[in-house]
């Protein structure tokens, strides 16, 4: 009675926080709850009430100094982050710099050694990733609300698709597009090279590398985080979804300010990578639209130079008007270019390829998420430059991404966030392969316009060269220009969010002074790698960063997995 008494007393407010201290440092505050000695869930609610009256009573202050503690000593070295991680870009500039032509040789072997050594490593874990959502989507877990289980969503359906896929993958269709399924078709893995079957397939390995694979390594981090920090009321950083493993503090905090490190470097150098590419097609497409000569280092560092300008004032309008805007409107162009492309292509040719391929991924999608086809040297290779590639790039940019998403998903359902992620960017990216791609490899195969051997040749100008062979040519390519920066500019936007967010404690609102140092970093990052030994350099980047962030993933599943069965098992207790 007592008890029932103490509870009914008890200050919203205080009763929030003691609620947070539970949650947030359970191993801490397990010896006062003393949990390893009961036997079910219905006694350890029991002692929690006993515990938050006994707070209440005379043990608040303690509980509150002690808190404050552990914050202040994560706080020393989650600051330390920031430097380090500075400080190693800042060597990574250095030594790109003055390796020169040696960093693409540097670049070449870190490729080899990750296609000779790794790639069983990467298929499995990108393919269990896939598994493990699948599982959590159709399962018990699917209807646990990301935050208060009466939250609405923050943002509507539209511009939550449209910020996810801007952020995760507007500028790579671009570039790849047409280029992909046109190499594909041209040097198959698996058939003929330009026949029908080479034409299947091409299609079926562009949906594969862009389709529920890299949507599934996204959403693993970004499901962990967005419950940690919605449902937990945990800062929003990696090392937050990830369960304690040891009561000594500072072994805790040390792996776990490890843990941000490495994610912090993941996404300085998978974002660079990006920021490399798209300034490259830019480069490019000026020189083809415009005959402006730009595919130099003055060239590039003026492109640079204005993509971070623009997205850093973009940033510092925050994250409902800068980026969300501008996501809405990159939407809206690509699908407007999109249509225009399908209407005045080959319309019933796309829509055959389009349903054609949803049937041969799904068929293919098993054997192709663990297919290494280790007696084929020329397969291997091949995989190395292409699956390996991008599955080590969508793992660099897992942390930048995941924590964008769980940004944007407060109030979504754990089974709405997964097919909401999965489903329909997939969709649109194989609609749009299916259209960019279907049509250049009609022109090649069945219009006997040879564009094949241009696009391989240059596969940064691809889109243009279709574009060519369409009407309005120049309208749709000045189109793409301005699409393809406006895209740089929200995943440099985003990105640029996100560093700040996990360089400042995991804060929703990070200073304009933070987002101006890593927005001023990245761009002189890829101006150097970029320069300094081409793709291939931004690549082995990506691939050095994406290995050890691969375990970071696999730890928060696990700890993903576990907290959703003991909230289940408490619900229905």
């Amino acid at each position: 009675m007592k008890e029932k008494e103490t509870n009914e007393i008890v200050n919203p407010e205080v009763q929030l926080e003691i609620d947070s201290m539970v949650e947030e440092y359970e191993i801490e505050l397990r010896k006062e709850l003393d949990l390893s000695k009961a036997n079910s869930y219905k006694e350890i609610e029991k002692k929690k009430r006993t515990f938050k009256a006994r707070v209440i009573e005379n043990e608040l202050d303690d509980i509150r100094r002690d808190v404050k503690e552990i914050r202040d000593e994560e706080k020393s070295i989650i600051g330390i982050n920031f430097w380090i991680s500075l400080f190693v870009t800042v060597l990574v500039m250095i030594f790109a710099f003055s390796a020169g032509e040696d960093l693409a040789d540097f670049a070449q072997w870190i490729a080899g050694f990750v296609t000779k050594y790794l790639n069983w490593f990467y298929v499995l874990v990108a393919s269990g990733f896939l598994i493990f959502l699948l599982f959590l989507a159709s399962g018990r877990f699917g209807s646990v609300v990301l935050g208060h289980p009466d939250e609405r969503p923050e943002f509507s359906n539209f511009s939550w698709y449209s910020m996810l896929f801007s952020a995760g993958m507007g500028v790579g269709i671009l570039f790849y597009g047409s280029a992909e399924p046109m190499s594909h078709f041209l040097n198959s893995p698996v058939d003929p090279s330009g026949s029908a079957a080479a034409a299947t397939s091409a299609m079926t390995y562009s949906a594969f590398h862009w389709g529920l694979h890299a949507w599934g390594i996204y959403t693993v981090c970004a499901v962990g985080i967005a419950y940690y920090g919605f449902r937990k009321r945990k800062r929003y950083l990696v090392s937050s979804s990830i369960l304690n493993f040891t009561s000594n503090k500072k072994i805790q905090t040390v792996v776990k300010s490890t843990t941000d490190l490495i994610s912090i470097l993941a996404v300085i150098f998978g974002v660079s990578t990006s920021l490399g590419v798209g300034v490259l097609q830019i480069s490019k497409g000026l020189n083809h639209v415009f005959d402006m000569e730009t595919s130099n280092f003055m060239g590039y560092a003026v492109i640079i130079s204005i993509i971070t300008l623009v997205f850093i004032v973009s940033s510092s309008t925050g994250l409902k008007k800068g980026i969300r805007i501008l996501s809405n409107l990159n939407m809206i162009i690509a699908i407007l270019l999109l249509l225009f492309v399908f209407i005045v292509g080959n319309t019933l040719f796309d829509l055959k390829v389009f349903v054609n391929s949803i049937g041969q991924y799904l068929q293919e999608l098993p054997a192709l998420s663990f297919r290494l086809n280790p007696y084929d040297a020329n397969y291997e290779n091949w995989m190395g430059d292409w699956t390996l590639s991008y599955f080590t790039w969508w793992i660099a940019w897992a942390p930048f991404v995941g924590i964008f998403i769980a940004r944007i998903s407060k109030g979504r359902t754990v089974r709405e966030l997964i097919v909401g992620c999965l489903l329909v960017p997939a969709i649109f990216s194989l609609f749009w392969f299916s259209v960019f791609g279907g049509t250049a490899i009609h022109l090649e195969m069945i219009d006997k316009i040879p564009i094949g051997g241009a696009m391989l040749k240059e596969i940064s100008v691809g889109t243009f060269l279709l574009f060519e062979q369409l009407p309005l040519s120049s309208v749709t390519s000045v189109t793409a220009l301005f699409l393809l920066f406006t895209f740089l500019v929200t995943s440099a936007d985003s990105a640029t969010f996100v560093i700040s967010m996990m360089t400042s404690e995991g804060d929703l609102d990070p200073t304009m002074k933070m987002k101006i140092t890593w927005g001023i970093v990245l761009g002189v990052l890829s101006l150097v790698l970029l320069a300094g030994g081409g793709i291939k350099a931004l690549q082995a980047a990506t691939l050095i960063f994406a290995f050890p962030f691969s375990f970071v993933l696999i730890m928060i599943a696990r700890s993903l997995y576990f907290r959703l069965s003991i909230q289940v098992k408490k619900k229905r207790s």
